[in-house]
């Protein structure tokens, strides 16, 4: 199951683009799993009509190992999904014993549309990374990730996107340049020909996430590398002959 990290900065705008990315890949036919980590609530992701069963929330103890948190809240939350399904059944199969009696009793059926339907098993994790503070420094949203965005606001400084040691933006399979809608445009075009300068080979997007403008392009950014050879290699080995 592919995990994608969205990083960045505090207020960068990552729960925006993170629950846009959610509606859009359910339109295509996916069930995402979104992950926030760090001192926050659902919130935000609700508020982007993110199913409130598809959401969780890993808060790591100060200086534990992050990405090993949001590992175990996945787990959790698969197992709490699969839980329900199973319960579901089980009433569904209950409520058609208890009519066959009630036939026998001439009392009428019960109705199933009380009991809700079984809900589709995670395909794709969407994960969160404000729990990590260091911005676009610390590497545990890389080693967590199979596909890396990097959330960059418009009117950040110049002279933080050019600081030594941004890990996050370096190593970024995509960058997505957020809240172009309320910063000048001179500042905004800036930013966003710097990061084409310093990473000219990957796609730097612009967006409004606040009302879904350009997220399908960061979609097919993502998309495009579901497909790609090397995310098979994920957790195997290669053997040489």
């Amino acid at each position: 199951m592919n995990k994608i990290v969205f990083c960045g900065r505090n207020d960068s705008g990552k729960s925006m683009v993170l629950g846009e990315v959610y509606g859009k890949l359910r339109l295509r036919g996916y069930q995402p799993l979104a992950i926030g980590s760090g001192v926050q609530d659902e919130k935000p992701y609700l508020y982007k009509g993110v199913d409130p069963l598809f959401v969780s929330i890993a808060v790591p103890d100060p200086g534990t190992d992050v990405a090993e948190d949001i590992e175990r809240v996945i787990r959790s939350s698969i197992t709490h999904i699969k839980e329900r399904n199973q319960l579901i059944l089980h009433a569904r199969k209950a409520l058609d014993e208890l009519n066959k009696v009630r036939s026998i009793l001439e009392l009428g059926h019960l109705s199933h549309r009380d009991i809700p339907p079984v809900a589709a098993m995670p395909d794709v994790v969407l994960i969160e990374s404000v729990g990590i503070n260091d911005g676009y420094r610390a590497q545990e949203a890389r080693q967590l990730a199979d596909i890396l965005v990097s959330v960059v606001p418009a009117g950040m400084k110049s002279e933080i996107l050019m600081e030594p040691g941004n890990i996050l933006l370096e190593e970024a399979d995509i960058i997505v340049v957020t809240k172009i809608d309320i910063t000048p445009r001179s500042e905004a075009s800036t930013t966003v020909k710097l990061l084409q300068r310093f990473f000219r080979y990957k796609p730097i997007i612009p967006v409004v996430a606040t009302q879904g403008v350009h997220v399908d392009l960061v979609l097919d950014e993502i998309i495009k590398r579901f497909s790609e050879p090397l995310l098979l290699l994920d957790s195997t080995e290669v053997i040489s002959p």
